[in-house]
């Protein structure tokens, strides 16, 4: 089945019309070298194929949920289902999608960083972050862009900046 990739970035598009995404507007996925071209040259076939899209969408989830905004983290995780409905990540996605409460996102947030994190580590384009009281103070992982400033999802605005980068 062939897929119409520009009609598919077009639905992530609107999926992800978040300010963060929006200032976004001039980013190429060609130019940053994870257009759809390269994905049949660099990875086999399935949901790492399509890692460089659902990690983007994996990071509008782990902000929003930083920022308390359960509708966003809601849209966003919706959108990532949409672009692989068949990767391993589009499970806790669509839990995260249909999530009522922020804890109940939160806890499958978890899982999908659980799933996240391995695939990140092959992309080499985010950064692992730690919170040792999240998870019922088993502690938990997740990704972000960037470690210059930890933005907890778990807690949100309670505990904002309560975690570390994981080495």
């Amino acid at each position: 089945m062939k897929i119409n990739h520009a009609l598919a970035l077009s639905l992530i598009g609107l999926a992800f019309a978040t300010p963060a995404i929006m200032a976004l507007e001039g980013h190429n996925h060609a130019a940053a070298g994870h257009g759809h071209a390269n994905h049949a040259a660099q990875a086999p076939v399935g949901y790492e194929a399509h890692a460089a899209h659902m990690l983007e969408g994996y990071a509008v989830v782990s902000t929003a949920l930083y920022k308390d905004d359960l509708a966003a983290a809601k849209k966003a995780a919706a959108g990532m289902v949409k672009h692989d409905k068949a990767g391993a990540m589009a499970k806790h996605a669509q839990a995260i999608a249909d999530s009522k409460k922020i804890e109940t996102a939160r806890m499958h947030f978890k899982l999908l960083s659980d799933i996240a994190i391995p695939v990140a580590k092959k992309e080499k384009t985010m950064q692992q972050m730690h919170c040792p009281m999240a998870a019922g103070g088993k502690g938990a992982d997740w990704l972000q862009e960037s470690a210059d400033e930890v933005q907890n999802p778990y807690f949100g605005a309670r505990m904002a900046h309560c975690g570390a980068r994981v080495k």
